[in-house]
Formats: C-alpha cells, sequence, structure tokens
C-alpha cells in the first residue's frame, strides 16, 4: 500500500504545491457497512454485509470542487442468504480489503451562514489490496490461495451533511479486474461489485 500512498502525495503536490498544508484541508471519520456481491459464483443479491471503517481526508479545488481520499478496512464478498434456516446451511465468501478511493466530488446548496454544504455528488476509482479470505462457499475448486491481491475498481456516490460536522453517504463500487486466477489454465473470474452506506464526522 506505501506505493499507493505515494501515489497520492505526488498527485496532490501537483495540485498545489505552495499550500499543501494550508487551511483547504480536511479530514473525516468514517464507519459504516457494505452489501456486496460477486459474478460468477452462482450466488445471486446484495446478502454479504461486512464491515467498513477508516479514514478520509480532502482537499478543496475551486469552488465547488473538491478531491478526496480515503483510507479503509472494507469487507467485501458473496453470500447465499441474508438469515439462516433450518433448511439449509449459509454459504458466503469474506473477502477483507485496505481500500485507497480516490474521487472528485461536485458540493451543491451552501448553507452560507455556517459556511458548508448540504449535498455533494462524486465517482472516482478505488485501489484495493487483499489483506485474507475466508472461504465457506462449498466449492472445491475455488481455493482462497488463488485470488489475486490487487483490485481496481470504480465509484459513483452521494452525501448528505446535516450540519458542518455529521453527513452521510452512499456509494456504488464496481471492480475493473477479475478476483480469482484458476491454477489449472490461469483464467480470471469473478467480479466483484458492492453497495456502501457511511456514517461521516469531520474533524478537520
Amino acid at each position: 500500500m506505501r506505493y499507493y500512498f505515494k501515489i497520492v502525495f505526488l498527485l496532490l503536490i501537483a495540485i498545489h504545491p505552495q499550500s499543501l498544508f494550508s487551511q483547504k484541508f480536511g479530514g473525516n471519520l468514517i464507519m459504516g457497512f457494505n452489501a456486496s456481491q460477486i459474478d460468477g459464483d452462482q450466488l445471486a443479491g446484495y446478502n454479504k454485509v461486512g464491515f467498513c471503517a477508516g479514514i478520509g481526508t480532502n482537499y478543496e479545488l475551486k469552488e465547488p470542487w473538491q478531491i478526496n481520499v480515503d483510507f479503509l478496512f472494507s469487507q467485501r464478498g458473496s453470500q447465499s442468504k441474508l438469515f439462516p434456516d433450518e433448511y439449509e446451511p449459509i454459504r458466503k465468501l469474506t473477502l477483507n480489503y485496505i481500500e485507497l478511493p480516490v474521487y472528485v466530488s461536485y458540493k451543491d446548496w451552501k448553507i452560507k451562514d455556517e459556511g458548508y454544504y448540504k449535498a455533494e455528488g462524486f465517482a472516482g476509482v478505488s485501489l484495493g489490496r487483499l489483506i485474507s479470505v475466508k472461504n465457506s462457499l462449498g466449492e472445491k475448486d475455488i481455493n482462497q490461495d488463488n485470488f489475486l491481491k490487487n483490485d481496481l475498481s470504480y465509484l459513483i456516490g452521494a452525501k448528505f451533511n446535516f450540519n458542518k460536522n455529521w453527513g452521510v453517504s452512499f456509494r456504488y463500487t464496481r471492480s475493473f479486474t477479475r478476483l480469482y486466477k484458476s491454477p489449472i489454465d490461469g483464467r480470471k473470474s469473478l467480479l466483484s461489485y458492492f453497495l456502501n452506506f457511511n456514517l461521516i464526522y469531520k474533524i478537520i
């Protein structure tokens, strides 16, 4: 992940080297959950609910534009059903990632008296690094050692701020890259995508 940080740092330097640590920077605490699924595993529905938490930074561009970089622990995967029952055991795959989303947001609905915007729309890309896998699918041909470590995704979403400090966000993330490589023929399969819901607290 240190290479990802270098890339982001160089991007921020290029944006405005004279004011890198100025008042234009902000910071957030982020906590929420993902509802995810995977194309190609024969399971349907956003049944895999996972934890998501971390920190976010932002840099004010020309108003009302802003660039954002988050550093998150994020659980993805898939699951056969949301709740267990007596008829069939739950089959699931849990993928734990460290994620670095980088995205640009457009802010609207400014509250001038308090100096913040109520609404934001955003889009960007996310770099992910797989740190662990828990496979309970029951599929013998899916070996957890053959999951690819690096992931590149795109994301789109929106944020609503209740006040200067508290807000909620929703985003949709879908991978460009496949996440599994067959040990037999090298064919890549399985595509991850998920919905994300976060509570955000602005600390800077």
